[in-house]
């Protein structure tokens, strides 16, 4: 009888326990973290007339938010601003609602 080879199986890494590969996962996230870019307050007051101005005239704004060590994109048209909890309510193409929070928010670009 044939011996019946393995292929590439036999190289691969053997992960046995449920705990190993959760140290694994958790320490390629860490790997990939990225710190949060300080913005001073005058930025901040930028990005905030972009984000009316673009609520004024139904525009479509990027938003680039912070979470959690990683950068995120958003696209959409605000659809309502929370002074009192300092939130943006967006409305995405798909017709979603992403709530963001004032302070994670790196960068806005308005396209006319």
């Amino acid at each position: 009888m044939p011996h019946k080879d393995r292929g590439l199986l036999k190289w691969l890494p053997a992960h046995f326990m449920p705990e190993q590969r959760a140290m694994l996962k958790k320490l390629e996230i860490e790997q990939n973290y990225q710190n949060k870019p300080l913005i001073d307050e005058y930025e901040m007051l930028e990005l905030e007339n972009r984000i009316h101005y673009a609520m004024e005239f139904a525009y479509f704004v990027k938003v680039k938010i912070w979470r959690e060590g990683f950068f995120h994109d958003f696209k959409g048209r605000v659809n309502r601003l929370d002074g009192f909890s300092k939130k943006i309510y967006l409305e995405t193409d798909h017709g979603y609602i992403q709530k963001i929070v004032f302070d994670e928010i790196v960068g806005v670009e308005v396209e006319a």
